[in-house]
């Protein structure tokens, strides 16, 4: 079974296989006009004070080319402590125009520009507040806080963010004085020291200056470069290393902004380290998500690359349940031909032993490695060991079987019971771990249910919209859009599923089930050679068919 798809390669020679748009570049620094933006205020609400005076500077190419300067009447007095802090005077705004005299100009002044301000929110809030009292929209310009990039970017450097702070540890020609021209000009300056402090990683657009982060200040920014020429549709995208092998594999619905999204704000060390080793990036498209989500777990499970946990910590373990001749529930490595149930696969021996917890604590099953020793062994007596007789252990596992086959209650009812006990007595603690075990044993039986009417249902065919989907016994078969001859395509399966559940094959089962939740009625189904349990809706059915093994719980 493999993946017919359309590849796009960025090279290393520069050659590529799709020309960028001039929408795919961004504004670019050079090219973008900034409006500086400072007010004065009665105070800090914008629903209870006024401004008193408002300043404006237009800066394009690093050179201011226009200013907007006024004073502003309140309509009050003016506090005694802002008089003291600006000197701005009661007797200075007689003469002054009220806001809604000044809004038209002041609005025409910043049409089509970028909006910078320290501490923005402040600014930007005041105005909204006059806008709406005038009866006008809101703003709608794009806005840069001076004061957040400084703490992206320089942060560690300077005890605070003031703007005053700034200006002093910058030495910029001009400093702040609480007066609304000076402080725009000392804003200015920022905004130029903190553009030429990024402009060395790579920040070439206003986009990139709006999402840059502290955690990308460190060489590998200027790799985004490499996205620069991605598809925007669903795909499949790789992170390739110096020789070619794969570093991290996902998927997405718009291929280029995903995978830029990985050179903003991502503190995690290991995606760091992920860019750090990135010398290349290769994409492929397909037609559908649940195509690109499929193509996404065979690709982890093929390649297991280092940078996907599911490809690094591939775990195969499985929960156990023998019936005939000795009745046990253990951990098993291997599945084998012994007539067990096999839950699983599983992630670690430590899942298992979880899920094996929570059924002790449902059914009285024993510890004991020798079913004669029930009721008699180390454990029992420790009171760690809940089995009775041999009959009741072999009860106990007959119903940890039918729950693996789909009654779930006979576990889960016990369970909720014995918890709404512990919180009767008021020993909450107890209760609530016993109903995290409940949740994940819940949890583990739904999915290998969902998985097993999967498989049970044989060849499966759906449309979903012009595209035809055909599911073999849990797998994606084949897609193709029958009147788009050059549509990606998945090429008919021709192996046939194993015996048991594989990682790989529990993955791409799970995958499957996720995509028909989601779908909520839209894929409408055509055909199915089996027992199809779930609704048109696509959500899994309460009852199964139990007459097959169960899928992620299977008989050997």
């Amino acid at each position: 079974m493999f993946l017919h798809r359309r590849t796009y390669v960025r090279y290393r020679d520069g050659t590529v296989l799709r020309q960028a748009s001039f929408d795919d570049l961004g504004t670019p620094l050079s090219g973008a006009t900034f409006c500086v933006l400072d007010l004065e205020t009665t105070g800090g609400s914008p629903e209870d004070d006024s401004i008193t005076e408002v300043a404006a500077m237009k800066v394009l190419c690093g050179s201011a080319v226009g200013t907007f300067q006024t004073l502003v009447n309140p309509g009050r007095p003016v506090p005694a402590l802002i008089r003291a802090l600006t000197g701005i005077t009661d007797a200075s705004l007689a003469d002054a125009a009220p806001i809604e005299a000044v809004l038209p100009s002041l609005l025409e002044f910043m049409r089509g520009t970028i909006l910078v301000a320290h501490n923005a929110r402040f600014d930007v809030g005041f105005l909204n507040a006059a806008l709406a009292r005038a009866a006008y929209p809101r703003l709608d310009n794009p806005v840069l806080d001076t004061a957040l990039l400084a703490r992206k970017i320089l942060g560690g450097e300077v005890p605070n963010n003031k703007l005053s702070t700034l200006a002093r540890y910058l030495r910029t020609p001009h400093q702040p004085c609480h007066r609304a021209f000076p402080d725009v000009l000392a804003t200015v300056d920022l905004l130029h020291h903190l553009i030429e402090r990024v402009a060395g990683y790579g920040v070439t657009t206003v986009e990139d200056l709006t999402s840059i982060s502290s955690t990308r200040l460190d060489g590998t920014f200027r790799k985004i470069k490499m996205a620069n020429d991605l598809p925007r549709g669903i795909g499949v995208y790789r992170f390739l290393g110096a020789r070619g092998e794969t570093l991290y594999v996902g998927k997405a619905t718009d291929i280029r902004s995903r995978v830029r999204s990985y050179f903003f704000g991502d503190p995690r060390r290991r995606m760091r380290n992920l860019l750090r080793e990135t010398q290349d990036l290769r994409v492929e498209p397909y037609a559908s998500l649940l195509e690109a989500e499929v193509a996404e777990a065979r690709a982890i499970a093929r390649e297991k690359p280092p940078y996907n946990r599911r490809g690094k910590n591939e775990s195969n373990w499985y929960l156990k349940v023998a019936t005939r001749p000795s009745p046990k529930v253990s951990p098993a490595r291997v599945p084998k031909e012994d007539g067990s149930l096999y839950l699983g696969p599983l992630r670690s021996l430590k899942a298992v032993r979880s899920l094996i917890d929570a059924l002790r604590a449902a059914v009285p099953i024993h510890r004991c490695a020798e079913p004669r020793a029930c009721g008699r062994c180390a454990f029992h007596e420790l009171g760690t060991c809940s089995g009775g007789d041999a009959d009741s252990h072999a009860t106990a596992v007959a119903a940890v079987a039918a729950a693996l086959s789909g009654d779930h209650q006979q576990v889960l009812r016990p369970l909720e019971e014995r918890m709404r006990r512990l919180a009767s007595q008021e020993r909450f603690e107890e209760a609530e771990e016993l109903r995290v075990q409940a949740a994940t044993l819940a949890r583990s039986l739904e999915r290998a249910a969902a998985i097993r009417a999967l498989i049970a249902a044989g060849d499966v065919l759906m449309a979903c919209g012009p595209r035809l989907v055909l599911l073999r016994r849990g797998t994606l078969a084949h897609a193709f859009d029958p009147g788009d001859e050059n549509s990606p395509q998945l090429a008919p399966a021709t192996e046939e599923p194993p015996t048991y559940l594989s990682p790989a094959a529990e993955r791409e089962c799970a995958v499957i089930v996720s995509w028909l939740r989601r779908q909520d009625g839209s894929a409408r189904l055509i055909s199915v050679t089996g027992s199809w349990s779930m609704p048109a809706g696509c959500r899994p059915s309460t009852t199964f068919d139990r007459r097959d093994p169960p899928a992620g719980v299977t008989r050997r």
